[in-house]
């Protein structure tokens, strides 16, 4: 209900409209001047009625705390809002991509002023130039001295190859600059000197993945009654072009384990042939410690994944509850992962005091935690020594996922195998590989029945 007040020959009108994210209560105020031809009673009644359509303007138009800036919504979100719903690695990576993306152009903006046009400018802006290409100089090679570069790069959750380079005088890009300077616990500018470079655009699936973290920010806002509608929903992100997406088919994953039999280092075969028989994700099984495998069951329990966050590794809850699950493995793997912890015993004798023991089944070179980016630096050097499709350490899980299917076990076991919310999940993000065995189904019958 807005407060109408008498003040001379004009009414102050006041309304509220709640309370800000700083507790206090948020108030409009305007002036209504009356005709100076009526009565005083008349006078109140039209000033009663400017008052309602005042009240509804302001909370059917205006934000309600329209000028705040989108960088202090975004701050309370992340601060009050992401550590309750979002897993930490999550929140991480989420409040990077809104700093560097988002933040830059339209943080400074008050909210009232962030309209759906605008935003439609924004992402047309970060598809055509919104990856500025940066070469980045180590200038204190002190700061990584000879023999550290290993520990550096598992720290800094970067490749040993990515810090070799920098400190061999080679140009880095800027994630990996600011990675290593982090787990230096140096400034940026302090070690590192930059040179621009041209400008590229960021493809659609990256847009629309910061529309859609943008857009979560401005759903909780309206739902706390911060603004009034969130301006993403109607923005248009650049169409996404289908992409044929490569796999190994089954004839690649026998190449790629008759490979890895005779691959040198041992510990890279063991992680790769348990990812391609098991189709854990790479950080559930650099997650894993001895403790999860039942070698009289031959079970592997997956509880946990490792996340890298500002330099420190944490063996963390897994993507979804889901995700919390018993994998049976065959002697295969049970065979390959006991000769594993045979030669990590013998590694232990001889690092002696140097090791660092995690616990963990596979681990970097002292013991410590192993690094995903590295496990999937390798994994591509391995695909290309062979003239292998170049996919992602990701990818072995579809390769798992592609073998179960052909082998027509139903959608049900699957899903539990994979760790999936539902087979709804299964179902789309395999619909292509579904189509191909039903069709394969399809021709096994016609074939059958043809004969008679």
């Amino acid at each position: 209900m807005p407060s109408v007040s008498k003040r001379g020959d004009t009414f102050r009108i006041m309304v509220s409209l709640g309370y800000g994210v700083d507790g206090r209560q948020i108030r409009k105020t305007t002036t209504f001047t009356p005709p100076s031809d009526v009565t005083s009673g008349k006078a109140e009644k039209l000033a009663i009625a400017f008052a309602h359509e005042y009240e509804k303007h302001c909370q059917g138009i205006t934000n309600l705390h329209e000028n705040m800036r989108l960088i202090q919504l975004v701050d309370w979100y992340f601060e009050e809002i992401a550590p309750h719903k979002l897993k930490e690695s999550t929140l991480y990576g989420k409040r990077n991509l809104i700093n560097a993306y988002i933040i830059p152009h339209i943080g400074h903006m008050k909210l009232k002023d962030i309209n759906t046009a605008r935003l439609d400018r924004l992402w047309n802006t970060l598809h055509k130039s919104g990856r500025m290409l940066k070469s980045y100089h180590l200038i204190d090679k002190s700061a990584i001295p000879m023999g550290s570069c290993k520990p550096t790069a598992d720290k800094a959750g970067v490749s040993d190859e990515t810090v070799y380079a920098a400190v061999h005088g080679k140009a880095i890009s800027q994630k990996s600059a600011e990675k290593i300077a982090t787990a230096l616990g140096r400034p940026l500018k302090a070690i590192f000197t930059t040179v621009e470079g041209k400008s590229t655009g960021l493809d659609a699936v990256s847009v629309t993945d910061i529309r859609r973290s943008l857009s979560a920010i401005f759903a909780v806002a309206v739902k706390k009654e911060i603004i009034v509608k969130n301006p993403v929903t109607n923005s248009t992100p650049p169409k996404i072009e289908d992409k044929k997406k490569l796999f190994l088919d089954d004839a690649q994953c026998k190449q790629l384990l008759a490979i890895l039999e005779q691959h040198e280092n041992k510990q890279l075969r063991g992680m790769l042939t348990t990812l391609m028989y098991t189709g854990m994700r790479a950080g559930e099984l650099l997650a894993l410690v001895w403790e999860d495998v039942d070698f009289d069951t031959g079970v592997i329990t997956v509880s946990h994944t490792l996340t890298h966050i500002n330099g420190v590794y944490k063996r963390t809850s897994p993507k979804t509850k889901s995700s919390d699950r018993a994998v049976k493995v065959p002697d295969e793997i049970l065979d390959l992962l006991r000769k594993h912890r045979t030669w990590q015993e013998q590694r232990k004798q001889e690092l002696g005091s140097k090791w660092i023991e995690r616990g963990t089944v596979f681990t970097g070179e002292c013991g410590e935690y192993h690094n995903r980016t590295y496990l999937n630096t390798l994994f591509k050097k391995l695909l290309r020594q062979h003239d292998l499709p170049d996919v992602h350490i990701h990818d072995l899980r579809h390769a798992n996922a592609s073998l179960l299917i052909n082998a027509g076990l139903p959608v049900k076991l699957i899903s539990e195998h994979l760790g999936h919310k539902s087979t709804a999940t299964t179902e789309e993000i395999y619909a292509h590989m579904f189509a191909s065995s039903k069709a394969k189904t399809s021709e096994a019958i016609s074939a059958a029945l043809s004969g008679i």
